[in-house]
Parts: structure tokens; sequence; C-alpha cells
């Protein structure tokens, strides 16, 4: 639509239908939408954080067993 055709109400009419209809929401979803968008409970706790924290600790394990170890009186 070109803009020579509104006239500066419908400009502003425009501008607040945006802010009308998000109403907490954003994005301009009903609440409803809004609700089945977010974050939900994991009765599994925080998997994300357990999954990364093992991933770390096998990464840790497998850069420890490539460093040489301290050298010992059998090794001299």
């Amino acid at each position: 639509m070109s803009e020579s055709h509104f006239d500066e109400y419908e400009h502003y009419n425009y501008d607040q239908e945006k802010h009308m209809h998000s109403g907490k929401s954003g994005k301009q979803r009903s609440k409803k939408e809004a609700s089945e968008h977010t974050n939900h409970f994991d009765p599994s706790g925080h998997s994300r954080k357990i999954a990364q924290k093992l991933q770390n600790t096998e990464k840790n394990k497998k850069e420890d067993n490539l460093k040489p170890g301290p050298a010992t009186k059998k090794e001299l």
C-alpha cells in the first residue's frame, strides 16, 4: 500500500493497533499462544546443565590422558 493513500489518522491507528493486541504476550500473540510458546517445567531438573557438565568431564579426561605426567625415578 502506498502511503499517499493514508491520512494522518490511519498512521495513528496502525501504530496503536500493535499495542492494543500485544498485551504482555509480544509478537501480537494471544495469551494462549504466548503460554504455549514459553519455557515449560522440566521434571528431570536442569537437564541441559547436567548434560553439559558430563560432556565437559569427558573432554577434560581425554585432555588429561594426552598430557605427559611428571617424570619418576624409574623413567630417568
